[in-house]
């Protein structure tokens, strides 16, 4: 017992201090990660139109399945209202694009659990969603609600 108590206030402190230490995003980075909410969102409400002003014309994605597929399968889809997107991470490439890492957890999806990655660029000033890859957690591949 005293064992399990020692433990659990090891990997608490361990918790915190990591969770001090995490540096805010930058103002790049945040940027990135407010338009991914937002495509996030407008996905969620089935918000056709912005969909179809931020998705690129030329936008190319690789499903869970590894098929392509574009830009129609973007703005005529949708995700749950209670899908949740988490752990978002920003590798910038340049002023003008960058690639958005995220988890995705889809309720009543198959797979339900999916890591994202999608790569943005600057476009006449706006940002578009130039490609994205649905990559299934493989422990979650098999989930069923």
């Amino acid at each position: 017992m005293r064992r399990t108590v020692l433990l659990s206030a090891v990997l608490l402190t361990i918790t915190l201090a990591s969770a001090q230490t995490s540096k805010p995003l930058s103002p790049f980075d945040q940027q990135l990660v407010d338009q991914e909410k937002q495509f996030l969102q407008a996905t969620q409400d089935r918000n056709v139109a912005w969909l179809h002003q931020s998705v690129g014309d030329d936008f190319r994605g690789i499903g869970t399945n590894g098929d392509f597929y574009d830009k129609s399968e973007v703005t005529d889809g949708g995700l749950p209202k209670n899908t949740r997107a988490y752990d978002f991470q920003v590798v910038k490439l340049n002023d003008e694009s960058a690639i958005v890492a995220y988890n995705l957890v889809v309720p009543g999806g198959h797979p339900r659990y999916r890591h994202m990655t999608d790569t943005w660029a600057k476009v006449d000033g706006q940002w578009k969603l130039k490609f994205q890859q649905v990559t299934p957690n493989l422990w979650s591949a098999n989930d069923f609600d």
